[in-house]
């Protein structure tokens, strides 16, 4: 893998519009790279963009790009169904769920894939995705992927959990137990004194040791994960020229420095000048202001500034007149990836 681009920011300012366009430019610049275009947004809309049915499979979108809306359900079911199995497992151990059917049923119910946060789901998906373990039966290595990622705070949860995922694993397994001992709060203390915790020491060990083992390799994987978004990872927030945008990207520039190294600014959606109309003209004045605040508070970096189009950008075509909005007629591949 040569490249990861992420593309954040504050909702509705055009992430995804300008994640698909830099996917579709840099896959026609670059016909012998294998290209991902992938969507962590909770509400996404690839599919809309390339007026195709994208989901959960990956699915091609030119000869050398391919695009993904995971269901982070399914592949945290797969990712976790082992340690799941092992940690109810051992609580099952317990002698008291043997005699009182309602805390077996309530331990298959409840710790499950369905119950992991949306967050550590997403950066489940993502490292399998950079552990180069394939989405399916292709197994497709790919060489660049476009990452069009949530607003600031969910995306500082995909960045932050491959740091510190034995934490987060270790934290979810806590709860999960702390609510096995609710359940068991609802009946008798007088029959639950009546019984040990465990009454099978030696096969509770070998399950303790497995789960360590599958932890250790979670930690190793978060610890490769963590190392290549510093090693080829690049940041580039999107905004519009307004207020609230510019003060979202000074923030996700400064909670996301210590993982990725932000490269880019993209300033979005500014309102052409008018011969015809000065109200446009007047939103296009105040919205110059924080252009030029923009391009002052982020001087060492990379500004592209693009103005609104007449027509939504969709469908490879939309997207080529987006791209070259943003990036103009010149630029090269590796202009876009090491700006």
């Amino acid at each position: 893998m040569e490249k990861i681009i992420v593309l954040g920011g504050k909702g509705g300012v055009g992430k995804s519009s300008i994640s698909a366009a830099t996917a579709v430019l840099l896959s026609e610049l670059l016909p012998d790279k294998k290209i991902l275009l992938i969507s962590f947004d909770i509400a996404h809309n690839i599919s809309d963009l390339f007026k195709l049915q994208i989901g959960n499979e990956l699915t091609p979108l030119t000869d050398n790009l391919w695009g993904i809306e995971p269901d982070p359900n399914i592949y945290a079911e797969e990712y976790t169904r082992e340690l799941v199995a092992k940690m109810k497992n051992l609580m099952k151990q317990m002698p008291i769920v043997g005699r009182i059917p309602q805390i077996k049923e309530f331990i298959d119910t409840t710790f499950t894939a369905d119950s992991i946060p949306l967050a550590l789901k997403n950066a489940m998906f993502f490292q399998k995705i950079l552990d180069a373990e394939g989405l399916n039966a292709q197994s497709i290595q790919f060489d660049i992927i476009i990452a069009d990622f949530p607003p600031t705070g969910n995306m500082i949860a995909l960045f932050e959990i491959p740091e510190d995922q034995v934490k987060v694993v270790l934290k979810y397994s806590l709860n999960f137990y702390n609510s096995i001992k609710g359940a068991m709060r609802k009946f008798s203390k007088v029959f639950r004194n009546l019984i040990k915790p465990f009454d099978d020491y030696e096969k509770r060990r070998e399950l303790g040791k497995e789960i360590f083992g599958m932890i250790v390799d979670l930690e190793e994987r978060g610890e490769r994960i963590t190392e290549l978004i510093h090693r080829i990872g690049s940041l580039r927030l999107v905004t519009i020229a307004e207020k609230p945008s510019f003060e979202e990207i000074k923030r996700a520039r400064d909670l996301t420095k210590r993982y990725i190294e932000l490269e880019a600014v993209h300033i979005n959606m500014i309102t052409p000048e008018s011969k015809k109309c000065d109200f446009c003209n007047n939103i296009r004045s105040v919205q110059l202001k924080y252009v030029n605040d923009i391009i002052k508070e982020f001087n060492n970096l990379k500004i592209w500034k693009s103005n609104k189009l007449k027509e939504e950008p969709i469908g490879i075509d939309g997207l080529r007149i987006l791209a070259r909005e943003v990036y103009g007629y010149d630029i090269s591949a590796g202009d876009i990836l090491n700006p």
